[in-house]
């Protein structure tokens, strides 16, 4: 079986929820006597709501960033064993006819 890719599943959800919102739309009235906010406050929630979503995606996707950055770890090891592959490449390179 063939797996889904990202962005399959990300458009899938988008579709999911714009069919969703544009049902909420259609049975606006309906879902306003469901909804414990007055009429015009649940008018506001469903017309506004995928600017809401994307504000929150915003929201999410800064957060995890910071997170991400502030969690960063310093690999000190890393640095010195490319120090020494750079070392061990102008050998080479000098070997072969190249100044530095």
């Amino acid at each position: 079986m063939a797996s889904v890719l990202r962005y399959q599943l990300f458009l899938s959800l988008v579709i999911l929820f714009l069919s969703l919102w544009k049902s909420a739309l259609n049975n606006i009235v309906s879902l306003q006597r469901a909804l414990p906010f007055s009429p015009s406050a649940n008018a506001v929630i469903i017309t506004y709501l995928p600017l809401w979503a994307l504000i929150m995606l915003g929201i999410y996707a800064l957060t995890s960033v910071l997170v991400r950055v502030a969690t960063f770890e310093d690999c000190s090891d890393a640095g010195v064993e490319l120090g020494r592959e750079i070392e061990e490449a102008k050998l080479r390179l000098e070997k072969r006819g190249f100044e530095f």
